[in-house]
Order: C-alpha cells, then structure tokens, then sequence
C-alpha cells in the first residue's frame, strides 16, 4: 500500500469554474495597470505554476480553511489566497481572491 504522502502527489489538479473566472478577472486588471500583455502572461504564469508545483510536491502545505468552505485548504501567494479542496482523485482549486478585498 502507498503512503498517503505518495497518493497524493499522484493526483490531477483542476480548477473550478469560479477559480478561472478569478483567474481571468485578475489577468484584466493585470493587463489595465501595466498595458502589457507579456506581464499579464508572466505574471499568471509564475503564480499557476506556483500552485501546481506547491500542491504536486506538498498537497497538504495550505492550513486548514474550515471557514470558507467544508475540507478545504488555504494556500497564499503574494497576497492571494487560493482555497483548495483534496478529492479522491484530484485537487480542485476552489476560487482565488485577494487577501485583502472582501
């Protein structure tokens, strides 16, 4: 039997559909302050690839986020908070928000 730790570095991160409506939203307003679309895409590019390797290496490195929503994890990257859920077989990213705005 694998340990738990091996388990669950196998699993597909996915991203909700309000995650990437998040996602989007923060590429506009990216886009808007420095009208550059080579930021943006740097910028969205870092902070995805922080959440996938932060999450493939060490699924349970966000603290527990009881609050906001039932099993799920809270991870933070310059100032946003990503709430992540722990399936069976995968990883959802619940939505992304700006630490803070309400």
């Amino acid at each position: 039997m694998k340990p738990l730790r091996e388990c669950l570095k196998s699993m597909r991160i996915d991203f909700s559909h309000k995650a990437y409506q998040r996602l989007e939203a923060l590429a506009e307003y990216i886009h808007q302050e420095s009208g550059s679309k080579k930021i943006t895409a740097s910028y969205l590019k870092k902070f995805r690839h922080y959440i996938l390797e932060t999450l493939t290496h060490f699924p349970l490195a966000g603290r527990l986020s009881e609050e906001l929503a039932p099993n799920t994890r809270k991870l933070v990257y310059q100032g946003f908070s990503i709430i992540y859920r722990i399936g069976d077989e995968r990883i959802e990213i619940v939505t992304i928000y700006r630490e803070n705005l309400p």
